[in-house]
């Protein structure tokens, strides 16, 4: 079992923006990672500034080391990102920034797009906000069919939004784009805060389950396997004796981590290896 799970763990690059690239996957394929998530944030790639050059020599880069592709992550929780949102102009550029990140994924030769559905109003209803996303989202998929690649939908914590926070929502999305297309993610921390387990998921979404972040936190934080008190082994159990057979990705985002990235990724890897 360990060498199969080996194989599909995936080291993640978020903690690492104050280093560069170069060090990340230099440090990924020396940890023994064969996968990695590619966040796309500057300074390692801005979807804003990106030529197909720049896809190109990061595609190197990669091959290089013997390393391949299981997500591409645009960075999408932050301003002014926001697909459901009611101003026109934002969800046009939000869509755009959605569909460059498509692009740019199946230049890289990567198969899957994290995407999430961003947010409305906490002091509104949901339901308009909803179905703007949905909308949006619908069209994407439909352009992810087009170019063979298969969009992640992620749920978030309450406080990133109010749409998409738990395994039933995302089932309900998903029902209603009626895409395949569209799989769905599991981020441990959304999971743990909104009160939920991976047998939750698994029940819902079965082989549609394709990716799951694993993080530690109390219980969000997205920290380091131990930096928490979430019980990740049995999360990891869990889904192993389901046959889960997607990748499990590393996703720190703790500024604890951040002149350090190595280490919480070398510590984490052979906690899950362990554990396992």
């Amino acid at each position: 079992m360990s060498q199969t799970l080996s194989s599909r763990l995936a080291a993640m690059n978020i903690h690492y923006f104050r280093h560069s690239l170069t060090r990340f996957l230099d440090d990924a394929a020396a940890l023994g990672f064969a996968r990695i998530e590619l966040w796309a944030g500057m300074p390692h790639l801005s979807l804003d500034d990106a030529s197909a050059t720049e896809l190109r020599d990061v595609r190197r880069m990669i091959a290089a080391r013997d390393l391949s592709l299981s997500c591409f992550t645009p960075e999408q929780c932050v301003y002014p990102i926001n697909l459901a949102s009611e101003h026109p102009g934002t969800a046009r550029r939000s869509f755009d920034y959605f569909r460059r990140a498509l692009h740019s994924a199946a230049s890289l030769d990567c198969r899957q797009l994290l995407v999430t559905a961003g947010w409305g109003y906490a002091d509104a209803p949901a339901s308009d906000a909803w179905e703007r996303a949905r909308d949006q989202l619908g069209a994407l998929a439909d352009e992810a069919a087009r170019e063979g690649v298969t969009l992640l939908l992620e749920p978030l914590s309450r406080t990133e939004s109010n749409l998409i926070t738990t395994s039933a929502e995302l089932a309900r999305m998903m029902a209603e784009l009626a895409s395949p297309q569209v799989a769905a993610i599991l981020d441990l921390n959304a999971m743990a805060a909104a009160g939920e387990t991976p047998a939750d998921y698994l029940a819902r979404f079965g082989d549609a389950l394709r990716h799951v972040h694993v993080c530690d936190g109390t219980p969000e934080g997205h920290l380091a396997w131990g930096d928490g008190s979430l019980p990740l082994a049995q999360y990891v159990a869990e889904l192993e004796a389901a046959d889960y057979q997607g990748d499990y990705s590393f996703e720190f985002v703790s500024q604890a981590y951040w002149l350090d990235p190595r280490t919480p990724l070398e510590s984490a890897r052979a906690a899950m290896l362990q554990a396992a």
